[in-house]
C-alpha cells in the first residue's frame, strides 16, 4: 500500500517554481540597474508559473531604457512578441461646453494645445486664450474702452492627475483712465485652482488676490463652484464667491461680509457656447435689489472656439 502511494505522489506533477515577489518589484523600479537586474535573474531563473509575464511585456512597451532587452527575453521566455501598447486615443472632439470655467470662476482645465477661444461677457470684458502646451494656456484680458484703457496678459498651468486637475493662474492688468482721474492703476494676482472631476462634472475650489502695486490695496476671493453635463448640449452650474477687500485706501470689507452666488445654465455646440445665468448677492442691505429683480442681477456671456 505504501508502494502504491509513494508512486502516485511522484506520478503528480510538480507546482511551477514561484518568482520572488521582490524581485518583480525591482522590474518596477525607478532605477534602471534595479529593472536590468530583474530582467537578468528572470531571465536565468526562467518563469514557468508565467508570473513576471505582464511586467516583462510592460517593460517592453514603456520601458525607455530596456525596452529592446525586455522585448528578446519575452520573447524567450514565452515563445512570442509582447503584445503592442494601444495607440494613443485622439483628443476628444465631442463639444464639453468650455471646461476652463464654471460660470465666471477659471477651473484647472485648460485649453487643448492648439486650440484658442475667445469670450465676451455681459459687462464688456473681453477675453482670449490660447493652449501653447498640454498644460499652459496663455490669454488677454481686455475691456470696451468705455472711460478707461484696460488691458493685461494671464496665464494659466494645469498638473492633471487621475481624478481631476491642480492649476495656477495669473494675472495682470493695466487700467488708465482717460476721463477724469488721470492716475494709471497697474494690478497682478491670481491663485491657486483645484479640480476634482472630468470635463463632463467637476467640482471646483480655488482663491484668488489681486493687488493694486501702487498702494497694495487688495482683493481675497475664495470660490466653488461646480458644474455638471446636463444633456447634450446643456451645462448646469452654480459658483459662490466671497470677496473681502483689503488696505489703506479702501475701506475694509472682510471676508464674509459679502458674498456672491451665480448660477445658470450653459448653452454649447461643437465651437461656441453662451451662459445664461444669474447673480445673487448675499450682504446686509441688499435685500432692496429682490424687489426690482426677483432672482438676481442677469450675467451673460458668448464664447467661441477654434
Amino acid at each position: 500500500m505504501c508502494c502504491f502511494s509513494v508512486a502516485a505522489l511522484a506520478q503528480e506533477p510538480a507546482e511551477p517554481r514561484q518568482l520572488d515577489p521582490e524581485l518583480l518589484g525591482l522590474c518596477r523600479s525607478i532605477d534602471p540597474a534595479a529593472r536590468s537586474y530583474c530582467l537578468h535573474s528572470i531571465a536565468a531563473q526562467g518563469d514557468p508559473g508565467g508570473q513576471a509575464k505582464e511586467t516583462i511585456a510592460e517593460m517592453a512597451n514603456q520601458d525607455s531604457v530596456l525596452s529592446d532587452e525586455a522585448a528578446k527575453t519575452y520573447a524567450r521566455l514565452y515563445g512570442g512578441a509582447p503584445a503592442a501598447r494601444p495607440p494613443p486615443q485622439p483628443p476628444s472632439t465631442t463639444p464639453s461646453g468650455d471646461p476652463t470655467r464654471v460660470i465666471l470662476a477659471p477651473t484647472a482645465f485648460t485649453r487643448p494645445q492648439g486650440t484658442s477661444s475667445f469670450n465676451a461677457f455681459e459687462l464688456g470684458t473681453l477675453t482670449f486664450d490660447h493652449g501653447i502646451t498640454p498644460n499652459i494656456a496663455l490669454g488677454l484680458h481686455t475691456a470696451i474702452p468705455v472711460g478707461a484703457f484696460v488691458f493685461g496678459p494671464t496665464v494659466r498651468m494645469s498638473l492633471p492627475f487621475q481624478g481631476g486637475a491642480v492649476g495656477l493662474e495669473v494675472d495682470a492688468l493695466l487700467f488708465a483712465p482717460f476721463v477724469g482721474s488721470t492716475s494709471t492703476y497697474f494690478v497682478a494676482g491670481g491663485g491657486p485652482i483645484l479640480t476634482f472631476g472630468n470635463s463632463d462634472r467637476y467640482l471646483n475650489l480655488g482663491v484668488l488676490s489681486y493687488f493694486v502695486t501702487s498702494n497694495g490695496d487688495g482683493v481675497i476671493i475664495p470660490h466653488a463652484g461646480f458644474s455638471v453635463l446636463a444633456t447634450r448640449g446643456v451645462r448646469i452650474g452654480a459658483e459662490v464667491w466671497i470677496p473681502g477687500a483689503y488696505g489703506r485706501d479702501v475701506s475694509s470689507t472682510g471676508l464674509g461680509r459679502i458674498g456672491v452666488v451665480l448660477w445658470g445654465v450653459r448653452l454649447f455646440g461643437q465651437s461656441f457656447w453662451g451662459d445664461i445665468a444669474l447673480a445673487d448677492l448675499i450682504c446686509d442691505g441688499c435685500g432692496g435689489l429682490y424687489s426690482v429683480l426677483p432672482l438676481g442681477i442677469p450675467f451673460l456671456n458668448l464664447g467661441v472656439g477654434w
